[in-house]
């Protein structure tokens, strides 16, 4: 995701590119973001005025257009649709496994596919719509990071010695991972597709944060004493959605 705020060389309407406006009552100032599920965002805090949106925007439109250009061909996945996102093999880097597809041409009421891995083959059956397919392939998702995750996050906090009170698995938007004051940590489901060493970063930041709830200098020490390389997969962190496939990036 690339994120853009402030002022910047003016530009014609001929050269403005789309764009969606959003409202946030957390937001603070005017801020553009680009992603390739949605395009370009614009969100504007609560009373500001929606011409606020197009000023912005022809603002900063070559960081925009940039912007655009460098999302397109993930884009396109997007806007083809269900069909288009439906995946013939899914990879699953976290437990060094990738799984084949089978869409199975069997019948059924819509929201009825279902899907099953049975000998290291991922099976949806039932509903042919591709709306369908699309929902139990996430569903199977949501089934499979609930099973990864949780035992990971137990065999690093045997290693440490910080278990969690409680471990959630969500669908956060915008967070790998976070922590909270009662010992809960929840992580993001679609770090199932993450490579090993990133996903034990997040983990390893989530717990560290169990003793250290702030980013203070004993934070940092406890955490790189959990992952000495823990300031490269930081970095590597930054730019890791593009490895989320598009069919489970909601």
């Amino acid at each position: 995701m690339s994120s853009a705020g402030g002022t910047g060389s003016g530009a014609s309407a001929e050269q403005i590119p789309a764009y969606a406006v959003r409202r946030s009552t957390r937001a603070r100032r005017v801020r553009l973001t680009v992603t390739a599920r949605d395009g370009l965002v614009v969100t504007l805090p609560v009373g500001v005025a929606e011409r606020h949106a197009h000023r912005a925007v022809s603002e900063r439109v070559a960081w925009a257009t940039r912007a655009l250009a460098e999302v397109a061909d993930r884009r396109e996945e997007f806007l083809a649709g269900p069909e288009g996102l439906l995946p013939d093999l899914v990879d699953l880097p976290v437990a060094s496994r990738t799984v084949p597809v089978v869409y199975a041409p069997v019948g059924g009421a819509p929201g009825t596919a279902v899907a099953r891995e049975r000998g290291g083959v991922l099976f949806v059956t039932g509903d042919v719509d591709p709306s369908g397919r699309l929902a139990a392939l996430r569903r199977w998702r949501d089934r499979t990071a609930r099973s990864l995750l949780p035992a990971l996050t137990h065999d690093l906090a045997a290693e440490t010695g910080i278990e969690p009170a409680r471990i959630a698995v969500r669908g956060q938007r915008t967070r790998w991972g976070s922590a909270s004051a009662r010992g809960t940590v929840s992580l993001n489901r679609n770090l199932i597709f993450l490579p090993p060493h990133l996903v034990r970063y997040v983990l390893a930041h989530e717990l560290a944060h169990l003793r250290h709830l702030d980013h203070s200098p004993r934070f940092w020490t406890l955490l790189e004493s959990m992952v000495p390389s823990a300031e490269e997969a930081r970095a590597e962190l930054r730019g890791a959605r593009h490895l989320v496939p598009a069919w489970a990036d909601e």
